[in-house]
């Protein structure tokens, strides 16, 4: 089997690299070469510099040599504009590779639209894979105009109409399209984010754990909710370790230092590393206003950490409050700096323990690459 996945529409094989998301992202469709699923991969990314970057990677043994990297021309290397004119021609650029493949898919719905135009002109099967959907997280955040919202709406449906196969990461997904696209529950297929567990385990340093620290791993944005939380440590004297950047770094530095909060930027970490620096401490914190299904709480709960996290969509399908982890009661400073006490009181071995056993039996890589293979292997047996 031939397998074809769109990246997310401007985002590069260089982007992965520099995040740290390679590592991760690479898991499932190296698993599947491995194991004899796929024969080859094709990625199409929006970097001019991709393939060269891969060869790199290749002669390293960091990506496997089966997956072929199809970059964007350097004319479309255009600001704003390349990457948006790029995603339509896509399809019209790589014949070849589109008449031998025998599945396209999506790594997320925005740039789906190319995948569509694909599938209909090479009448190949698509497979959209919704790891967050837009016009969801842009409702629950607010402050975005009826415009933007009906656009994002618009392309989504089209997107998932013309798809074989959505796939979501949680039941509340799942809902959301129902009942806003009308698209049938046959044709939506949940399957849970996965984590790497042979990789993010709990280490043996029980000795050596911070515990007057809570660390967040995170995109610094409006949607992760960091303002309050820094207002609930305020009155709790602990510190804060910040894994990650964005558009609110400045805002959030700034913040903490008029509050007098001990608040330490740890820049981006790679995935590579994550699981060493987690395994450093007891406590993990993800206060968003929204998510979809966070990939890094699953992370730090598979390496035993107690995890502390608010009752919103994607979060709430993952903790039972005081059984795996903490919930608060809602997103607000009071609510947040309650659960973080409660989390403190209540760290037990039994948390952390069936943390890890929750990951280990829903949330593997192994059981997302069975169920991702399934639907692949039902898709293309239909069509024989």
């Amino acid at each position: 089997m031939k397998i074809i996945l769109f990246f997310t529409r401007s985002v590069s094989l260089e982007d992965w690299c520099n995040s740290g998301l390679l590592e991760r992202e690479k898991l499932v469709y190296e698993r599947f070469l491995i194991n004899g699923i796929a024969s080859k991969v094709y990625w199409f990314t929006y970097g001019s510099n991709d393939l060269k970057i891969s060869n790199n990677l290749k002669k390293n043994g960091i990506l496997h040599k089966n997956i072929s990297i199809q970059q964007m021309p350097f004319v479309f290397n255009l600001p704003l504009i390349g990457s948006w004119i790029y995603s339509i021609f896509i399809p019209f650029f790589h014949y070849r590779v589109f008449s031998r493949a025998d599945i396209i898919k999506t790594n997320q719905l925005d740039g789906g639209w190319s995948a569509v135009i694909a599938k209909l002109i090479y009448k190949k099967p698509l497979v959209v894979r919704c790891g967050y959907i837009p016009s969801k997280l842009l409702s629950e955040v607010g402050g975005i105009s009826r415009l933007r919202m009906f656009l994002t709406s618009m392309y989504e449906k089209y997107v998932l109409l013309y798809s074989d196969i959505c796939i979501v990461a949680s039941v509340q997904d799942m809902n959301y399209i129902d009942k806003k696209y009308l698209i049938p529950n046959a044709k939506v297929k949940i399957i849970n984010n996965y984590v790497d567990t042979d990789k993010f385990f709990p280490f043996d340093n029980k000795k050596t754990k911070i515990e007057n620290r809570l660390i967040f791993v995170g995109r610094l944005s409006y949607q992760k909710n960091i303002p309050s939380l820094l207002y609930a440590l305020k009155e709790l004297n602990l510190g804060l370790d910040v894994v990650g950047d964005g558009e609110l770094i400045k805002e959030i530095k700034a913040l903490a230092k008029s509050l007098f909060i001990d608040v330490k930027m740890l820049g981006r970490v790679s995935n590579a590393k994550l699981p060493y620096l987690l395994n450093q401490y007891s406590y993990f914190i993800l206060p968003s206003f929204s998510e979809g299904m966070p990939k890094v709480l699953l992370e730090a709960m598979s390496c035993g950490l107690v995890c502390i996290g608010t009752p919103v969509s994607g979060i709430i399908e993952i903790i039972q409050n005081g059984k795996n982890g903490i919930l608060s009661s809602g997103t607000d400073v009071n609510s947040i700096k309650l659960a973080i006490n409660i989390a403190i009181r209540n760290n037990n071995e039994k948390i952390k323990t069936l943390a890890r056993k929750t990951i280990v039996s829903s949330f593997s890589l192994n059981k997302y690459v069975e169920k991702e293979s399934e639907v692949f292997m039902t898709i293309v047996d239909n069509r024989l």
